[in-house]
């Protein structure tokens, strides 16, 4: 569980600047780690309020490393940052030694053991990314050596990335029955490769082989994942073609076509930026799904308030965000309504969801510097 509001323990972020933090590393000798956000990304605001507030996350990274926090997204020194060193997913997490040479990457939501995990990971070199990317430049093959490298690229996310040709590499070191047994099936639910690539393809065909190892929801999950990655992607490039593929592996692999068919749309048109026809197809999804999928409808919610300028689609996004809150009332979902009936005029309702938000939050411990500041906007007519 999170660290209460009276212990106010967490891991401790320079507030300096990026050079100031590389000198004082080398100061004191201690290795450094980088943390990547963006304001939007849900999976980075989980982060922040379950995982470093714990004791052990907030002890171990204190005493390991020099801790700096940077949005990707800012104009500033966090977007510089993010070019220099290929940041191109939130959230990011770079290990650096006391020098400032890149030990280790690694990246997403995860709970406090994996992100442990992480950082020990920076001064192993049997799983440290930097270290194991300079053997397999220097031509080493063997099939543990692959299995651990593929798995510190996961979170690569640079142009020149080669895990999905060592995953490859890894798989024709397997032999048929080997490829069926758990460490490796385990494995393949582990990659988020291309949508073509074998590895997805396999996982996407025989979802029951891998029940066995892991609970439904999570294999329910990691295919629906698979498929609206990849139908926002094919928005984004106005790839046709892929997103028939993808309407196919849907109705062929899937059971609940018609649910997952319409979240690809929803996903299909984010990519394309088509925010109304994204708002509306969202609400129309959640007509029949919304009790057992809230939590599309709060990205939808996300989406909206950070890039719709369309009157109508703000209107309905303040709608989808209506039957969130009804669902799962919490700080978050409310806050966001209040945004969203602000950008729309309302700010009578705006201050009421803004207000229930901020009581919310303070009886959990949470934060309410942002909820605060939007109430004072609020009052000031802004």
């Amino acid at each position: 569980m999170p660290a209460t509001a009276q212990e106010k323990v967490s891991i401790n972020f320079a507030s300096s600047s990026w050079e100031q933090v590389l000198q004082t590393a080398k100061q004191e000798g201690k290795a450094i780690f980088l943390y990547a956000t963006t304001p939007r990304c849900r999976y980075c605001k989980q982060m922040e309020k379950e995982v470093f507030p714990m004791k052990e996350v907030a002890d171990f990274y204190n005493t390991t490393f020099i801790s700096y926090k940077i949005n990707i997204e800012d104009n500033a020194e966090g977007e510089a940052l993010a070019k220099r060193y290929a940041i191109s997913s939130f959230p990011s997490y770079l290990y650096f030694d006391k020098d400032a040479e890149l030990l280790h990457q690694s990246g997403a939501g995860k709970p406090a053991e994996k992100f442990i995990e992480d950082g020990k990971n920076a001064f192993n070199p049997e799983k440290a990314l930097f270290t194991l990317k300079r053997r397999y430049d220097n031509g080493e093959r063997a099939s543990s050596f692959l299995y651990h490298y593929s798995k510190a690229l996961a979170y690569y996310g640079q142009a020149d990335s080669l895990e999905e040709r060592v995953v490859n590499e890894y798989l024709a070191t397997q032999t048929s029955q080997q490829l069926n047994s758990a460490i490796n099936l385990q494995y393949i639910f582990s990659k988020n490769l291309d949508f073509r690539s074998p590895t997805t393809q396999y996982l996407l065909q025989n979802q029951h082989k891998f029940s066995p190892l892991f609970k439904e929801e999570e294999v329910k999950t990691r295919t629906e994942r698979i498929i609206t990655r990849t139908a926002q992607k094919a928005g984004a490039e106005n790839n046709i073609a892929l997103l028939k593929d993808v309407q196919q592996a849907v109705s062929t692999n899937f059971k609940e076509t018609k649910r997952i068919s319409t979240l690809a749309m929803i996903y299909f048109y984010a990519g394309r930026r088509d925010w109304l026809t994204y708002a509306k197809t969202t609400l129309e999804y959640s007509k029949g799904y919304a009790e057992q999928d809230w939590r599309t409808l709060y990205e939808t919610g996300m989406y909206l308030n950070s890039f719709a300028e369309d009157k109508e689609a703000l209107k309905i996004g303040t709608r989808i965000m209506k039957k969130a809150v009804a669902l799962h009332k919490d700080p978050e979902n409310l806050y966001l309504y209040a945004q969203l009936q602000h950008k729309t005029g309302k700010d009578a309702p705006a201050a009421k969801a803004a207000k229930e938000a901020l009581e919310l939050a303070k009886s959990t411990g949470e934060d309410t510097s942002d909820i605060s500041a939007f109430l004072t906007q609020l009052k000031a007519g802004n």
